[in-house]
């Protein structure tokens, strides 16, 4: 139950003696009034904010006691706020925002940071006879203006300098601060927070320091976070970057370069030729290239807050496009062991030369060798592995060409002879009145002549590799001799075969030549005359002992 803080004004003298006696009560109460551990005063809510209401209630009390004073600051006639009579529910407040409960909790409405503070109540415990006397504190919180962020340095240099961010509130009531960057709390070993957390010092900043940081002040009643702060750290160059990276270019195009460097304030460029100034610009651009536009180009970026430079170098070749070679060589027919020289003739001044065998690129082995600029191939003991088409290719960075194919032809032989049919011995047999085919073959370029002959004597009839035995008779057998010539390589080789004429087969598959017949023949007759001459024999040395007896 509420009432009203003052007396009506017709009651004054009243109202004066009350005064005086509240005065006497309270030096007597003071005389003889005691701390209390187990009673305290606790506010509710916990925290006051400012043109909001609170109550302080009176905790660990609950007898009924016949009044209950309230002091602010210390328990002091002149501290006195509020002075309340259970019974009648009179109260006596100096303060028209405040008000007394009827069990003794104080409550002040329309809070005002002033409000902040120790409170007292004092009231009379009905067991123990003694006035009681309680305290608590009030902490009054307002809201909390936006805070701002300062720096120490507003350009640091990268990997140089120090930077402190202080954080600046224009409220006294800030109880935390906290700081944030990137949305996140502040983290690694270069970064310091003072004790009391209002400033932030980052050691050797780098670009990544960049922010944005923010503070944010709290109370228990009100948060409150600062606008974003972005450092603007200086830093680089960095080495630049050169783009295209394409180092070749054919005469007559457009070179057109770009060169870039991360850098804060941005960089400034010059390009260098060759070691000589040309352009300030990040872009190079060099219309109709010649051959005398080959050479180094440098791009150089420097900072002139920070001091620093950096160059990038690319190495540019301008190439004319490769017209067709030409390839010669001192003969295009060689004799096998003998020696080939190939020139591959070109406009070009030091461009690169390929050799190709056979439209694949040429392997060099020991009998091959390339002079110092490629132009010219040497063979040497040429085989006839070497004949095929030959080619030079001219390339340089930006194109290529190709001869046309020089055809060459390699003299060999004639090596050995392989007759066909091959047999395992070097004798043929042919059956009596069959044909046979025999034929040379040799390995000759170009082509072998050939003459046969048949126990010496030379058969014109045939003069290719090929030798024909038809309806063979007995006088076919002997021995058949095979030449055969290069003009060109000036050589030849000739190889023998026997060649038997035999009878038909026997039932077993064998079969007799004429003189293996003969020869049969005259042994049997010879053994028919043993076995007679045997018989007489016997039969005159039976008879002529016959005689003696």
């Amino acid at each position: 139950m509420e009432s009203p803080s003052q007396a009506p004004h017709s009651g004054g003298s009243l109202w004066k003696g009350l005064l005086l006696t509240a005065s006497i009560l309270s030096d007597w109460i003071q005389l003889t009034s005691a701390q209390s551990d187990s009673v305290s005063v606790v506010p509710n809510p916990p925290y006051g904010a400012v043109g909001s209401s609170i109550t302080l209630d009176i905790q660990g009390s609950s007898e009924q006691t016949p009044s209950y004073t309230w002091y602010r600051g210390a328990v002091s006639p002149s501290n006195e706020i509020a002075f309340y009579q259970v019974a009648s529910g009179q109260l006596t407040s100096a303060d028209s925002r405040l008000n007394v409960s009827s069990n003794g909790s104080l409550i002040i409405r329309d809070l005002i940071l002033n409000d902040t503070g120790d409170y007292f109540v004092q009231f009379l415990d009905p067991t123990s006879s003694k006035i009681v006397t309680a305290e608590g504190y009030l902490a009054v919180y307002g809201p909390l203006s936006k805070p701002t962020i300062s720096s120490t340095n507003m350009a640091p240099v990268e990997n140089k300098d120090n930077v402190s961010l202080t954080c600046q509130s224009e409220s006294q009531e800030v109880t935390y601060l906290v700081w944030y960057i990137n949305q996140s709390s502040p983290a690694g070993d270069r970064i310091v927070l003072s004790l009391d957390n209002r400033t932030l010092t980052i050691i050797n900043v780098t670009r990544e320091d960049q922010g944005p940081y923010e503070c944010e002040v709290q109370n228990p009643v009100s948060v409150n976070r600062s606008d974003p702060f972005t450092l603007n750290i200086t830093y680089g160059p960095d080495t630049p970057m050169i783009v295209p990276t394409e180092p070749n270019y054919p005469v007559g195009a457009t070179l057109e370069l770009s060169c870039s460097a991360d850098s804060n304030p941005p960089a400034q460029y010059t390009w260098l030729i060759n070691g000589i100034q040309t352009v300030f610009t990040p872009q190079l651009s060099i219309p109709n290239v010649s051959l005398n536009h080959t050479g180094t180009y440098t791009c150089s970026a420097s900072n002139s807050v920070t001091g620093l430079s950096s160059s990038k170098d690319i190495s540019i070749t301008i190439s004319e496009i490769a017209s067709k070679p030409n390839i010669t060589a001192n003969r295009t027919n060689v004799t096998e062991n003998g020696t080939l020289v190939f020139t591959c003739s070109t406009e070009h001044e030091g461009i690169k030369i390929l050799w190709l065998f056979n439209g694949t690129s040429l392997s060099l082995n020991e009998r091959q060798y390339l002079s110092d600029n490629d132009q010219t191939l040497t063979i040497q003991n040429v085989t006839r592995k070497d004949a095929g088409s030959y080619q030079c290719e001219v390339w340089n960075p930006i194109s290529s060409n190709r001869s046309d194919p020089l055809e060459v032809t390699v003299n060999y032989g004639p090596d050995y002879i392989l007759f066909s049919p091959n047999p395992v011995t070097d004798e043929i047999q042919v059956i009596l009145q069959t044909s046979l085919t025999l034929v040379c073959q040799v390995e000759s370029y170009p082509p072998a002549q050939y003459e046969w002959r048949v126990n010496g004597t030379v058969n014109p009839e045939f003069t290719n590799n090929t030798y024909v035995i038809k309806n063979a008779s007995w006088e076919d057998s002997g021995q058949y001799t095979c030449l055969a010539w290069n003009n060109i390589t000036e050589l030849s080789v000739a190889k023998d075969i026997t060649i038997s004429v035999v009878a038909e087969q026997s039932q077993k598959g064998s079969s007799l030549s004429g003189g293996a017949i003969a020869g049969i023949v005259i042994g049997v007759l010879a053994a028919v005359a043993l076995i007679g001459a045997l018989i007489y024999c016997l039969s005159f040395r039976n008879t002529g002992g016959a005689d003696l007896l």
